[in-house]
């Protein structure tokens, strides 16, 4: 044990010693205290103790602009305060000035709640960094995942590895020390969403991690149990959510007092800092450490655990596996073996649950107070009383207090183990002497229990073995897929609806193609979209491996410009929408102005729909066509017709003999029939998968009754429909069916049950709250006391996603969720420097600074003279030279090239700044974050929770942007039926696997318009059965003028 180390004054200047508790928090923390500043952290440190506090919350800006206003740098990596006199006011009950000095370490702690391998993780990590450049560098880094403002300990869906990567590259001695490694729900081993070992969560980072935490509810001796951990130094903090809080675990260490001391000492590194040990809880103490059911009054040792399958006896549900039995799962000793050169420790009671039990009264009594601070004034700090104060000198406060102490430091106590968020009790005192101190009566002191040595262990299979948790097989194709991937030879459509396997479907026709001889660079793959394209070259790349040959797979669109490059033997250059949109009104300016929007869209759908132009469209179409000509462009229509031409020709030929389309409901006439071109006329090999329930691109001119549109292209084509779904709980599935009570029903194979919820509000405001609540509770709380409430959410950030119908929504709902701290993103916008034409230009930039790497292809050739002008200098010399045109120097990405050049100081600037982002983006890309998307660009994914906020009439069904700014009204008799809007809600609450939260608001401001909607047609046809009803009334409500709608 620590007791004879520590039999020496640990302040003792010329020793060397000092105490550091490097885990603390903020009051900008959830669930801390209002009373934590900078000034009363220190206070209660000295009273504790304390030589070195962590700062904690360095990564919330208000906190780390206290931190720079009340610390100075001491020079050796710790702060001081800048004015240290006047501390005993924070401290009230504390008479006279308080001694002692602490100084303050830069500190921070990071909730990752991320899915890896299949399963929720929600890790807690300490950041360290030793200087406020390099925090902000991290911050900097950090903002771009998360909020930072909304939580003093940031919720972010980053994974471990790639948090240790960021605090790597924010200096040399930054480094990351995993928090409560054994807490069930948020820690690297918890049993309720942690892993199996250090390499399974950092990866090829595991040898950077040097220490571990472990928590108030092990200690080092529990942790001994399993030989992962021998070469880690295991240091004890409190986490403390107030002052007093302060010390209940700290570190020991000798050597010089500074960052790099802690720092090299935790590493093991030189021979002037060393690592002491730790000053520990009882573990039986900590709320977590043995497993149970709180609400029951269930608490059970880990072999009644596994004998009872986790389950609670009283109420059936799992309990909570604490961290002894964690512990015991993961270990593979029968006994503790302390590591060579592993510190010892002490295990200690806080001094007011000592005085509790001698005084009679709760800790924090004012009897039990004013004798603390008595007890303080005489001997010093808490952590001098509890260890080093003879307890014959405590005994003239108090008689039993020296008794008390004696035992404590002996280990003489009584244990009441902790479980399930239930802190346990450790007592010195017995109920019948409890009862003779307060009857006045002398206790007989007890002797210390003799300790048991034990030798070394041998390394053995684990202690305690796991439960076993039931594993999913893989599917097999069922007879409704089978068939479909069997049919043929002859043109197939496989009718598919949501989460039926489409995809596997899809796979197996390629599977079976290839097994019986058809070579794969004659089968053909389309897709809708160039996502879905390179997910299908994914599992291409997996069903065939690396190296093997593979079908074609991409877009109808990138298969016709393929195809004009080897006709023409050169790229085309390609308007994007909005240029060619822009191209066409300015050949066509009596089509210019406010209706450009409406002819540009009865343009596009006459061409995608291959019916004749009204003159005045013909007449534009030929001005238009002339125009790109002139300047040898085409927009993506232009492609799919020229193909359609060629396909025409006697002498066309495409070298595939099978073709496979997904998403065909999604296609217009004119992409059949360029599909048609390509398969020929008898259909032989084609083979189209979709669902006709999903067509939501009739504004693109998609071809509607896909099953009759087929049917006259190919008159023999063979239907397969597919109805067993694997997604969805069939809950979900029977709310979304009603929308088409006349259409095949689906069979769901999923066993859980879902929610399905329908929130009324008086607001957009309280709606978007109400969402933001319920995300909190999904994806579980990242505070122990909040979680110890009941909030025990199961998902990941990533696993949930808000749908709306239009962008205008989007707002309101990310900005709510960004304050509540939740981990969002916008998927659909996109930087300015992902657009080629500006990659470009950084690349040519980057080469001027002297800053390109070798291998860069797309640098324009610019002359320095002309880079040094910058954007501006650049748009006049490069002017109409491809393939740049006069659309992308007045487009939105180039603006903000010129806009970010001017505010980044010029080149160097902007090129440093873009390529933190472009780093940063990898980062988001892979962190977890909740999507906030509109529903079109959600079609083709799924998530566990999906969130439908604004289901009103004029918006799901959308009525059109007229009526929502008022310029038209609709009346009930008036108007057209919204066929592909009821779609569009079919593909919104089929993306859903075990929760929908369908939602309206009375009022809602969009636009600079306050409406007063009615709820959607569509939620009236919903079975009330199926719906969990929830309405939050404004006490006061304004009366607006409501929108009638037709019926």
């Amino acid at each position: 044990m620590l007791v004879a180390i520590m039999g020496v004054c640990l302040y003792c200047p010329a020793m060397e010693r000092f105490t550091a508790d490097l885990h603390v928090h903020s009051r900008f923390s959830r669930a801390t205290s209002k009373s934590l500043t900078i000034r009363n952290l220190a206070a209660w440190g000295r009273l504790k103790g304390i030589s070195v506090l962590g700062t904690g919350d360095f990564t919330h800006p208000e906190w780390l602009a206290e931190i720079e206003e009340q610390l100075v740098d001491g020079g050796q990596g710790l702060f001081a305060l800048r004015h240290p006199g006047g501390l005993e006011a924070e401290i009230p009950e504390f008479e006279g000035p308080i001694p002692g000095r602490t100084r303050f370490m830069l500190q921070a702690e990071i909730s990752s709640i991320y899915k890896r391998g299949g399963k929720v993780r929600k890790v807690h990590n300490l950041v360290y960094m030793p200087d406020l450049a390099a925090a902000k560098r991290f911050n900097e880094r950090l903002a771009q995942v998360g909020n930072l403002a909304s939580d003093g300990r940031p919720i972010l869906g980053l994974d471990c590895r790639n948090l240790m990567d960021m605090v790597l590259e924010c200096h040399p001695q930054a480094f990351l020390v995993p928090a409560h490694i054994w807490t069930p729900w948020f820690s690297l081993f918890g049993s309720k969403s942690g892993f199996d070992s250090i390499r399974e969560c950092f990866g090829d980072y595991a040898p950077e991690v040097f220490a571990m935490e472990t928590g108030l509810s092990s200690d080092p001796e529990m942790n001994w149990t399993w030989s992962e951990l021998d070469r880690i130094k295991l240091i004890s903090n409190s986490d403390a959510h107030s002052g007093e809080k302060l010390g209940r675990e700290v570190n020991m260490f000798r050597g010089e007092m500074s960052y790099e001391g802690i720092y090299r000492a935790l590493r093991g590194e030189g021979l002037g800092h060393r690592f002491l040990g730790t000053v520990e809880f009882f573990p039986e103490e900590g709320k977590y450490h043995m497993d149970g059911h709180r609400k029951c009054g269930v608490v059970m040792d880990p072999h009644e655990t596994i004998a009872r399958g986790a389950i609670c006896p009283v109420c059936g549900k799992p309990v909570t596996v604490g961290v002894y039995n964690r512990i015991l799962e993961l270990a593979d000793r029968q006994e503790p073996v302390r590591p060579q050169g592993a510190p010892d420790f002490v295990s200690l009671i806080p001094l007011r649950e000592v005085l509790s039990e001698v005084v009679g009264t709760g800790s924090g009594s004012k009897k039990v107070t004013a004798l603390y601070m008595r007890l303080i004034r005489e001997f010093g700090s808490e952590l001098d009383i509890l260890q080093r104060v003879p307890p014959e000198d405590l005994s003239r406060h108090s008689c039993h207090l020296g008794e008390g102490i004696k035992r404590m430091r002996e280990g003489n106590v009584i244990r009441k183990p902790g479980f399930d968020g239930e802190f346990g009790v450790i007592q010195v005192f017995n109920d019948k002497e409890r009862a003779q101190i307060r009857n006045g009566a002398t206790l007989i002191p007890m002797d210390a229990p003799k300790k048991d040595t034990t030798g070394p262990a041998p390394v053995s299979e684990p202690v305690c073995q796991p439960l076993s948790m039931p594993q999913a097989a893989p599917i097999a194709p069922n007879p409704a897929q089978q068939a479909a991937i069997d049919a043929g030879p002859g043109p197939v459509l496989v009718l598919a609806g949501p989460g039926t396997g489409k995809t596997q479907t899809l796979m197996g026709r390629v599977a079976r193609l290839i097994k019986q001889g058809e070579p794969a660079r004659r089968i053909l793959a389309l897709t809708f979209t160039r996502r879905a394209a390179q997910e299908l070259r994914d599992r291409l790349k997996t069903l065939r491996g690396e190296n093997a040959e593979l079908p074609q797979a991409g877009t109808l669109h990138s298969l016709c410009f393929d195809y004009w490059k080897h006709a023409y033997s050169e790229t085309p250059i390609v308007l994007p929408e909005a240029a060619a949109k822009k191209l066409f009104a300015e050949v066509n300016p009596e089509f210019a102005g406010k209706n450009l929007d409406h002819h540009w869209t009865r343009y596009n759908l006459g061409r995608e729909r291959l019916t004749d132009l009204p003159a005045d469209l013909a007449e534009a179409h030929i001005s238009y066509g002339n125009q790109k000509n002139h300047w040898d462009l085409v927009d993506y229509t232009d492609l799919l017709e020229f193909m359609l031409e060629q396909a025409g020709a006697p002498t066309f030929r495409m070298p595939y003999t099978q073709v496979l389309v997904d998403e065909v409901q999604d296609l217009t006439p004119l992409q059949l029939a360029v599909i048609r071109g390509i398969a020929g006329p008898s259909g032989e090999g084609v083979f189209l998968i979709g669902d006709p329930n999903q067509s939501i691109y009739g504004f693109r001119g998609a071809a509607g009754d896909i099953q009759a549109r087929l049917t006259e292209l190919w008159p023999a084509i063979q239907s397969v429909t597919l109805t067993e779904n694997y997604r969805s709980a069939q809950n979900i599935l029977d709310c979304a069916g009603a929308l088409f009570p006349e259409a095949p029903k689906l069979h769901s194979h999923v066993r859980a049950a879902a929610s399905i919820h329908l929130f009324e509000g008086p607001d957009d405001i309280r709606e978007a709250t109400w969402i933001s609540d319920r995300i909190k509770g999904l994806i579980g709380t990242t505070s122990h006391s909040l979680a110890d409430a009941g909030e025990h959410g199961e998902l990941a950030p990533g696993d949930i996603a808000v749908l709306v119908r239009f962008k205008a929504l989007i707002p309101i709902i990310h900005k709510t969720l960004k304050r509540a701290g939740i981990p969002c993103s916008t998927p659909e916008l996109e930087g300015f420097w992902q657009e080629p034409r500006v990659a470009s230009i950084l690349h040519a930039a980057e080469r001027f600074l002297g800053m390109a790497l070798g291998g860069v292809e797309d640098v324009i050739d610019v002359p320095d003279h002309i880079l040094a002008k910058g954007p501006v200098g650049l748009a006049a010399y490069l002017s109409e030279t491809p393939p740049f045109d006069q659309f992308f120097w007045e487009s939105r990405q180039f603006k903000e090239l010129k806009h970010e050049f001017e505010l980044r100081g010029g080149w160097q600037g902007l090129v440093n700044w873009v390529s933190l982002q472009s780093e940063l983006e990898l980062v988001r890309r892979s962190a977890e974050k909740v999507q906030i998307m509109s529903l079109h660009a959600a079609k083709g994914l799924e998530f566990e929770a999906v969130f439908m906020p604004a289901c009103e009439e004029g918006i799901l069904p959308f009525a059109g942007m007229d009526l929502l700014t008022a310029k038209i009204t609709l009346t009930p008799g008036r108007g057209q039926r919204f066929p592909e809007e009821r779609r569009l809600m079919y593909v919104g609450m089929t993306r859903a696997k075990q929760s929908l939260y369908l939602s309206r608001a009375a009022r809602r401001q969009l636009y600079g318009k306050t409406l007063s909607l009615p709820p959607s047609r569509y939620l009236r046809e919903i079975p009330e059965a199926l719906l969990i009803r929830s309405t939050l009334t404004a006490r006061k409500v304004t009366r607006e003028k409501q929108l009638g709608l037709l019926d």
